[in-house]
């Protein structure tokens, strides 16, 4: 029989980043390791699920069905994934470990499911993403995050976190505070524990055709494209869009609804289509991960905005761009004496300096976070004796 490995992710959540980081993963693995039985287990949060079902009903005066529509959009996209849906239906969380337990042979874990704090959009600690049950098949981690985990309750769940990452054989954190989380509390010296790259970073999308599509929903090809991924601040939003709008582009909005933006396409695209659309851009403002993820690997400007009032050390952007040597490309919204100007510079600045000083180091990291997939996959492989 083939040896199961199971995945535990957000793939339900309706964020393009999110869905396909669950797709690069899932192919990653399949391609290391053809003979194995792999799938992503479908399984949603009560927590999550709940704030999901309820933003369904949040309305936009001029596209009152835009969550709804997204909705819609991704209940048919999850059927690209190799789902497991075998577990018995309205399982707790340890009802659900233990029926993997001996239905699989080991359960990986992966994105930002480590994050411990109160907030709403997440599952409290601990949850199902640390598999705190003992179970007898090896518990894995790969581009895991505990991105915005409150340092009180770090401290006040010690114990716990080392007693549940010390059961876990292998993990790969795709951020420097996680990696040292990690490093400060598991007091296992056996396993592999390492630092890794996201796995969109290094993995090919299908191309859908995205100019006839884009086309045909009133972008302008001619014109240069503005790609805006910013939510919440409508005041910069708005100075944002006036300055490009100044020098001709045509702003569309790839992520949540945007009511500056000429067009807002967040409802209407699929993963597959949001990431091919990168490459039609001209610049692109970003206050989201994989959106400044995708302009890497199109390699065109952008500026990626701090939205969360958290500090450098604990930034997934930042850590993003440090390895890229983009670290001009990062601005933090909640620093001391922030204006809209000085944004407003800094994205001339960008522009200016994009092909000379920015642009040509993109490459070669590229390259070398492709090679540290390939290498730590194969440490995994050899650790848990899965090449014998």
């Amino acid at each position: 029989m083939s040896f199961k490995l199971r995945i535990l992710t957000f793939q339900h959540i309706p964020n393009n980043g999110a869905f396909l980081f669950a797709h690069a993963l899932e192919s990653q693995l399949l391609s290391r390791f053809p003979g194995f039985d792999i799938k992503i287990i479908d399984y949603k949060t009560p927590r999550l699920a709940l704030y999901e079902y309820l933003k369904r009903f949040k309305l936009f005066p001029n596209e009152p069905l835009f969550y709804y529509k997204r909705y819609q959009r991704w209940e048919k996209i999850l059927g690209q994934l190799n789902l497991d849906k075998s577990f018995p239906r309205f399982s707790g969380e340890k009802k659900m470990q233990r029926f993997y337990s001996t239905n699989a042979d080991a359960l990986l874990v992966g994105m930002d499911v480590w994050c411990i704090s109160k907030d709403n959009q997440r599952p409290r600690f601990p949850n199902i993403y640390w598999l705190p049950e003992k179970i007898k098949i090896p518990k894995l981690a790969y581009g895991v995050s505990a991105y915005k985990s409150d340092p009180s309750l770090i401290k006040a769940n010690t114990k716990q976190i080392t007693s549940y990452l010390n059961e876990f054989e292998v993990i790969g954190s795709r951020d420097r505070f996680t990696h040292d989380l990690v490093m400060q509390h598991r007091t296992r010296t056996d396993g592999l524990v390492e630092r890794v790259p996201d796995p969109v970073l290094s993995h090919t999308f299908p191309k859908t055709g995205i100019s006839e599509l884009a086309t045909s929903l009133g972008i302008d090809l001619d014109r240069p494209l503005l790609g805006l991924l910013l939510f919440g601040n409508k005041k910069l939003s708005e100075r944002i869009c006036s300055h490009f709008r100044a020098k001709g582009f045509q702003i569309v909005a790839l992520s949540m609804y945007n009511s500056f933006a000429d067009v807002n396409l967040g409802h209407i695209l699929d993963p597959f289509q949001w990431a091919e659309f990168f490459g039609l851009l001209s610049f692109c403002v970003t206050d989201r991960f994989h959106g400044t993820v995708f302009c890497i690997k199109n390699e065109i400007p952008f500026i990626s905005l701090e939205n969360e009032k958290i500090p450098e050390a604990h930034s997934k952007l930042y850590d993003l761009l440090t390895d890229f040597n983009l670290t001009t490309c990062y601005q933090d919204l909640h620093t001391q004496h922030f204006l809209d100007s000085q944004l407003l510079s800094r994205i001339t600045d960008i522009e200016t300096d994009w092909e000379k000083s920015l642009r040509p180091s993109i490459e070669s990291t590229l390259l070398e976070a492709q090679y540290h997939y390939t290498s730590f996959s194969d440490k995994m492989s050899a650790w848990m004796g899965w090449d014998r």
